[in-house]
This record gives structure tokens, C-alpha cells and sequence, in this order.
């Protein structure tokens, strides 16, 4: 071997441990400049808030900003959609909402991404979906609510679209006790509440944040939860499995997750970084009432998703809402 080659041949040698470490060695400095948290929901609803909150405290963790990037559309799957195909270092990440993942991928035959096109980090919070009626409406539990609607032949309920987590509880319900209850579809959560306070719909499901306010006024009350206990900010309300309804219990979530094969270092650093925000009382202010911080190991939260999917998309079929 020539000197020119040998000398060529020791320079590879001494790269390769370079050139291997090189990795490990990005992941160690991350965060080295700002991270995208996408937003798949509009600005200035509940979901726009808490992403902000929690942007703000993760940079105080990160040591660099956190720009949340609103992009809502398709049901939440086009900000879905951009960060499965984002790579995988974690510079973009997604505010991952429960129906992106547990329902739309059974809803939506042209869905562009799979669950394992993502990482999830943690949840943020568990909420129940929950029942509210008018102050008028002469039933005060879930058990009273049945046997009202089976008096009158049947019942509408709203909800804030055609296969959302409470629009899907209700149908397990209806076919349960063989009780019409008739789903009325609305544009957001907000029109559905103040149908209920003007008379024309008797009952909403969904959060208790959309109608907090006429509750606490005395306007509506809430009857019933999804959650296996008593809300402690409403311990007075009942739960479907007190009205013997235990197989309702049921709670959505919100959360994190980043694109798959995101390196473990980097995704244990984001799950640090969102426990120590949740933890903030800057954070914890900006949650509803019936929002319930909940935090969950990656491996935990993946396997949530994937009980979520085989328990609702038989609900989804057999409701003719596959689209």
C-alpha cells in the first residue's frame, strides 16, 4: 500500500467514531433552536390556550422558544398529516387532540397518516364527556334521564359533530337501554349550549367548560359525568356508573406526541419538559373544570390510543359513520 493510500485509510479510521457520535451528540445539545408545537385546532378556542401555557413554561425547561403553529382543518388531520411526515428530531411536534387519532382513523377512509407514523409523549389531561340539561328538564341523574326519555318516546341531544367522543357515548347509551335518543349535530359546542338555554334542544353532551358559566348561574344544571368517580368540582353530580351504566365510563384526553423514530433522549426530554409545565400554576389555571391533569409515560399513552381504537370503532361502524 502506498503512503497516499495508507494515509487515506488511518483519516476513515478516525472519522468513523466521529461520524457515530455525531448523533448522540445532537441529541445530548437539544434543544438547539425553536421547536414548532402544531396546533391542528383554530386559534383562540380551549385547546389554542393550553397549547400557548404549556409553550411558554416548556421554554423556561428547553431553554429555547416554543412556537405553536396553528393549523386547523379535515377534522384536525391536515396538522396531523404535516408533522407524520416532519422529521424525526424533535423540531416539530403535535397537540395531539383524542379523535385525531382514536376515531379519525377509523372514521375517515382517506386518512393520511397511521398511528405508527407518530411517538406519543404524554397526556395532558383526561376529561369526561358529561351531561347538561335545562334548569326546567324534571330529572336530576342519568337514571332519571332514561326513564324521562323513554316516557316521551325519545330525546334529542347535542353535541358538537357527528362522531365526537360524546356523540359516540350516547349511541352506546341508546343501544343500551333501547331509549330513542336522537343526535343532533352542531358547529362547536358553543351553539349547542345556547339551544339548550333557549328551550329548543333538552339535553347537551360534552364538556362542562362550554356551559360552566349558565351552571354555575343556575341556568343548567349537569347531571350526569363519564368519569368512574365524582368530579371534585362537582361532587354533587352524579356518574354513569352509579346509574348503572359502569361499561359508560369513559374519558377523552389531550396530549403530545412527536413523528416516529424521534430519538428516545429527545422524547424523554419533551415529557420532562411537559411535567414540569403541567405542574405550573400558570398552566393549571387555564384548565377546565373537568379537565383532569393526567400524565402518562410513552409507553402508556400508546397503549391507551390503541384500547381507544378497539373499543369505538365498532361504534363507528355499526353507526354508518364511516366516511
Amino acid at each position: 500500500m502506498t503512503s497516499t493510500r495508507r494515509r487515506a485509510a488511518w483519516l476513515a479510521l478516525l472519522c468513523v467514531p466521529w461520524l457515530a457520535a455525531a448523533p448522540a451528540q445532537a441529541q445530548e445539545s437539544y434543544p438547539s433552536r425553536p421547536i414548532r408545537l402544531v396546533l391542528p385546532y383554530a386559534v383562540g378556542g380551549s385547546a389554542d390556550t393550553l397549547a400557548r401555557a404549556l409553550a411558554e413554561q416548556m421554554r423556561a425547561s428547553l431553554g429555547q422558544p416554543v412556537v405553536v403553529d396553528s393549523r386547523p382543518g379535515a377534522n384536525s388531520m391536515l396538522g396531523a398529516e404535516l408533522v407524520a411526515q416532519a422529521p424525526k428530531d424533535g423540531y416539530t411536534l403535535l397537540y395531539l387532540g383524542w379523535p385525531t387519532i382514536s376515531t379519525n382513523l377509523v372514521t375517515y377512509k382517506d386518512v393520511r397518516y397511521r398511528l405508527e407514523d407518530f411517538q406519543p409523549i404524554t397526556t395532558f389531561y383526561r376529561s369526561p364527556v358529561s351531561l347538561t340539561v335545562r334548569k326546567d328538564l324534571p330529572v336530576n341523574n342519568l337514571k332519571e334521564l332514561v326513564e324521562h326519555a323513554r316516557r316521551q318516546g325519545g330525546l334529542n341531544f347535542g353535541t358538537s359533530g357527528a362522531g365526537s367522543s360524546p356523540h359516540l357515548l350516547m349511541e352506546r347509551l341508546k343501544q343500551a337501554t333501547g331509549v330513542a335518543f336522537q343526535h343532533v349535530p352542531y358547529k362547536g359546542e358553543g351553539p349547542a349550549v345556547q339551544d339548550v338555554l333557549g328551550g329548543h334542544l333538552p339535553v347537551f353532551a360534552g364538556s362542562i367548560a362550554t356551559p360552566f358559566q349558565h351552571v354555575r348561574a343556575g341556568a343548567l344544571k349537569v347531571i350526569a359525568t363519564s368519569l368512574p368517580d365524582r368530579l371534585p368540582a362537582f361532587p354533587e353530580v352524579g356518574t354513569f356508573r352509579e346509574a348503572g351504566f359502569a361499561e359508560h365510563v369513559f374519558t377523552y384526553w389531550h396530549g403530545i406526541a412527536a413523528p416516529a423514530g424521534t430519538p428516545r433522549p429527545v422524547i424523554d426530554k419533551v415529557h420532562a419538559a411537559v411535567v414540569a409545565a403541567m405542574a405550573s400554576p400558570a398552566v393549571r389555571n387555564v384548565l377546565g373544570p373537568d379537565q383532569i391533569p393526567t400524565l402518562l409515560s410513552p409507553e402508556a399513552f400508546t397503549a391507551l390510543i390503541r384500547r381507544d381504537i378497539e373499543t369505538w370503532a365498532p361504534v363507528i361502524r355499526a353507526n354508518n359513520l364511516v366516511e
